[in-house]
C-alpha cells in the first residue's frame, strides 16, 4: 500500500472500529491493571473476583493482531483506531523505552497500512504506567511534562504512521469515574474538587502536548486533536417526584463536560463547579485563549434518563441496550451539531451499543449512521465514522459482561450480565410474549459507583446471550480469509446505490453474506464471529467511496431502508394523563411498599434513602445558596502560582484564578 501523508488522510472518510490495546489485551505495568487485580470488597478478599472481572483472559490483540486486522477488512474498513499504551512502551519510568515493544508496535502499524487502513493513533485511553500513576498522575500538575514526553516519544518511534493522533480519550469520563463514582482506575469515591484539577491537568496536558509535537521536524505534517464524550442526562419527569433526579441530571451533565470542554475549547475558559457551591469550585481562564485542535473525535452512545430513585430508565417507546443506556439516534446529530460550532473537522470515533442478544445492533447502526448522514446533508464536516468496538472485550469495571463487539469473542467467560433496567426491559418483553423470563441471580459487583454517580451497584447474571450459530467449514487459514473478505465485500456492494435509493439486500446476498461470515470463522483459532447484526455496518461501509468528497455525496443521496428496534422491547407508554401531586405521593408509598416487599433489605433501605433526599433537596439547596454568599479566597488548594507553572508546560504564560460569587446557571437538563 503507498503510504498516505496527511494531507491524503485529510481526504479520505475514515471507516473502521475503535479498539483500545488494554481492554484486549493487558499488560502488568499499566495502572488499570493494578486496579483491576485489585479486592474492591470484602467479598472479593473471600471468594475472589468473579469470572467476568478476572484478567486472566482477553483476546489478546497484541499477539492476534493480524487475525484482527483481517476482521477489519471483513467490515469493509479503511481505518482503525487504537491506542498506543505509554504503560507498554515506557514501563519502567520515563525514558526508559522497551524496544520489543516498539518493535511489535511497528508491526501492528505495518500490517494496518499493508491491509489498506490508515491507524488513528490515541495517547491516553484512560491507562498510563502504574508509575506515573505513583508519582500522582494528572493530580499533579508538575507531572505534564511527563505526558509531553510521552507524546514526543510516541512521534519520533512511530512517526512513520501517524497522521492523525489524539492525546486524550474521554477525560470527563476518566475523571469522573475515577475521582468521583470511584469504579474506575484510580478508584476515589466523591472528590469532586480533584476531579476538576485532573480534568483542567489534562486538558492542559493536550496543549503541552499539541504544541511539543508541532515543534518537531515533520510534526507540522501530523493532525493532533481531542476525543470529548458526547453525552448528557435528564430527569424521567418533571414533578416534585424528580426534584432529586432533575438536579442530579444537570449536574452530571455537567460533569461530563457538555459545557466544560466545549467552552475550554472555545475560549480557554475552564469552570468547574461543586454541588452546593462548596470549596472546590474552579474558574481559570489560559492567558494564550483557545487551545489549539486540529479535529474532534465524537464518542456518543446515548442520552441517559434517570428515574425518580436516581437509576438508569428511558422514555416511552425507547429501547435500553444492556448497558442500560436507551438508543437515541437524534442525540447523535445534536452532538455533531453541538461540537460544529469549534470549526474543525469531525470524526464520530465512537459508537455502539452493548448488545449480548444482537437484536438491537442493526437497528442502532441503521439509526446512527442515518444521523451522520443528515449531518452532512446539512453542511457539517464530519469525516469519519468509527463503531466501537470490533472484538467483545474487557468494558472497564464491568468486566466481559457487556457484548460490544461487531465481533463475537468465542472465549469470553460465559454467564454475561447486563445492567438490571436491561435485563428488566427483557423481563417485560418475555412476560408480555407469554414467554418464560430467564431465571435471575443476584451478584454485587466489585466496585459499584458512589451515590452520586445514579447507577445502581447491583447486576444480574443471566444465561449465556444468544448469538447466531453459523456453520464453520474446515479451510486453510490466511487464504481462506482473503476469499471471504471478497465474497462478502462483492455479496454486499450489490446491494449500494450510486447516486440513488439503495435497496434491501435479497435473500441471495444474504446468504452469501453469511456463508463468507462462516468461512471467515474457520480459520484455525481465530475465535471470533462476525454478529449478523454487523452486517448493517458492512453494508455501509461497502457502499460508502474512500474519497471525502464522494463520501459525503454518497451520504446525502444514498437512503437505506430504516431497521426497526424490537417492539417487544420498546418501554411502554403510560395509559393515563399527568400525575398530580396525590399521585405524586401515592407513588412514592406504592414504590416504596415495592421496594420493602420485592427487594432485599439493604437494597429497599438504599432506595428508601433516595426518596428522602428528594425530600432534603430543597432545604440542601437553600443552605447551598447561602453559603456561596459567603466569601471564599481559595479553591480546592489551585493557586495562581500552580495555575503559571501549567500554563508554561502547556506553551502558555500563565494562568489566571477568578473567585465566582454564584454557580453558573444554563446548563439544562434536556435530551442531547
Amino acid at each position: 500500500m503507498q503510504k498516505d501523508g496527511a494531507g491524503d488522510v485529510c481526504s479520505r472518510f475514515l471507516k473502521g472500529a475503535a479498539i483500545s490495546v488494554w481492554q484486549n489485551s493487558f499488560d502488568e505495568a499499566s495502572n488499570w491493571t493494578a486496579f483491576a487485580v485489585k479486592p474492591h470488597s470484602l467479598a472479593e478478599r473471600f471468594r475472589g473476583k468473579d469470572p467476568q472481572l478476572r484478567l486472566d483472559t482477553c483476546p489478546d490483540f497484541w499477539n492476534r493482531y493480524h487475525e484482527d486486522i483481517q476482521c477489519c477488512r471483513l467490515l469493509g474498513s479503511n481505518s482503525l483506531r487504537l491506542s498506543l499504551e505509554w504503560s507498554r512502551v515506557m514501563p519502567n519510568g520515563p525514558g526508559q523505552v522497551d524496544e520489543a515493544a516498539v518493535q511489535r508496535y511497528n508491526d501492528i502499524l505495518d500490517a494496518c497500512e499493508g491491509a489498506g487502513l490508515v491507524p488513528m493513533l490515541t495517547l491516553h485511553h484512560f491507562t498510563h504506567p502504574q508509575w506515573f500513576q505513583q508519582l500522582g498522575g494528572f493530580e499533579e500538575e508538575g507531572n505534564i511534562r511527563y505526558f509531553t514526553e510521552w507524546a514526543v516519544t510516541a512521534f519520533k518511534l512511530f512517526r512513520r504512521h501517524m497522521k492523525l493522533v489524539a492525546t486524550f480519550n474521554e477525560p470527563t469520563c476518566a475523571a469522573f469515574t475515577g475521582y468521583i463514582a470511584g469504579i474506575h482506575a484510580p478508584g476515589r469515591r466523591g472528590d469532586i474538587a480533584t476531579a476538576g484539577r485532573v480534568l483542567l491537568h489534562k486538558l492542559r496536558a493536550h496543549s503541552a502536548a499539541y504544541a511539543a509535537i508541532k515543534s518537531q521536524e515533520g510534526g507540522g505534517d501530523v493532525r493532533v486533536g481531542l476525543v470529548h464524550q458526547q453525552i448528557t442526562f435528564e430527569p424521567e419527569g418533571t414533578g416534585a417526584l424528580y426534584s432529586a433526579s432533575r438536579w442530579t441530571a444537570e449536574w452530571l451533565t455537567h460533569c461530563f463536560g457538555w459545557d466544560v470542554v466545549h467552552d475550554y475549547l472555545m475560549t480557554g475558559r475552564f469552570a468547574w463547579r461543586i454541588p452546593g457551591g462548596r470549596p472546590g469550585h474552579l474558574e481559570v481562564q489560559e492567558p494564550s485563549g483557545r487551545p489549539h485542535v486540529d479535529w474532534l473525535g465524537i464518542n456518543y452512545y446515548t442520552r441517559v434518563v434517570l428515574d425518580w430513585r436516581l437509576g438508569f430508565t428511558c422514555r416511552p417507546g425507547e429501547v435500553l441496550t444492556d448497558m442500560g443506556w436507551p438508543v437515541v439516534p437524534e442525540g447523535l446529530y445534536a452532538a455533531i451539531v453541538h461540537c460544529a460550532e469549534l470549526g474543525v473537522p469531525l470524526y464520530i470515533t465512537e459508537t455502539g451499543l452493548a448488545d449480548g442478544a444482537d437484536d438491537r445492533r442493526a437497528p442502532l447502526i441503521s439509526a446512527y449512521w442515518q444521523q451522520v448522514a443528515r449531518a452532512v446533508a446539512d453542511g457539517y464536516d464530519v469525516r469519519g465514522f468509527f463503531y466501537w468496538t470490533l472484538v467483545d472485550n474487557y468494558e472497564w469495571h464491568l468486566g466481559y459482561n457487556m457484548k460490544f463487539g461487531l465481533f463475537e469473542w468465542l472465549d469470553a467467560p460465559p454467564n454475561a450480565q447486563p445492567h438490571p433496567s436491561a435485563m428488566a426491559q427483557r423481563a417485560r418483553a418475555a412476560a408480555a410474549t407469554n414467554a418464560a423470563a430467564p431465571k435471575l441471580r443476584p451478584l454485587r459487583i466489585a466496585s459499584g459507583p458512589s451515590p452520586l454517580a445514579g447507577a445502581s451497584a447491583t447486576i444480574v447474571s443471566v444465561t449465556s446471550p444468544s448469538t447466531p450459530k453459523w456453520l464453520h467449514a474446515d479451510g486453510d487459514g490466511e487464504e481462506q480469509l482473503q476469499a471471504a473478505c471478497t465474497r462478502l465485500a462483492g455479496s454486499l456492494h450489490a446491494c449500494a446505490g450510486t447516486g440513488a435509493a439503495a435497496s434491501a439486500l435479497s435473500s441471495a446476498q444474504v446468504a452469501a453474506a453469511e456463508a463468507a461470515c462462516s468461512a471467515s470463522c474457520a480459520v484455525s483459532g481465530c475465535r471470533r464471529r462476525l454478529r449478523r447484526g454487523s452486517l448493517e455496518l458492512v453494508r455501509r461501509f461497502t457502499a460508502t467511496p474512500d474519497e471525502l468528497g464522494a463520501a459525503q455525496a454518497s451520504l446525502r443521496d444514498t437512503s437505506w431502508p430504516p431497521q426497526e428496534l424490537p417492539q417487544e422491547l420498546r418501554r411502554p407508554y403510560p395509559s393515563s394523563g399527568g400525575v398530580g401531586v396525590g399521585g405524586v405521593l401515592s407513588g412514592m408509598v406504592v414504590g416504596v411498599a415495592g421496594l420493602l416487599a420485592l427487594r432485599p433489605v439493604g437494597r429497599a433501605l438504599r432506595s428508601v434513602g433516595r426518596v428522602a433526599l428528594s425530600a432534603l433537596y430543597v432545604p440542601v439547596l437553600l443552605v447551598g445558596a447561602a453559603w456561596r454568599r459567603a466569601p471564599r479566597v481559595g479553591y480546592g488548594g489551585v493557586s495562581p502560582a500552580a495555575g503559571a507553572a501549567a500554563g508554561r508546560a502547556g506553551g502558555s504564560a500563565g494562568a489566571v484564578l477568578l473567585v465566582m460569587d454564584e454557580v453558573p446557571h444554563g446548563v439544562e437538563g434536556t435530551a442531547v
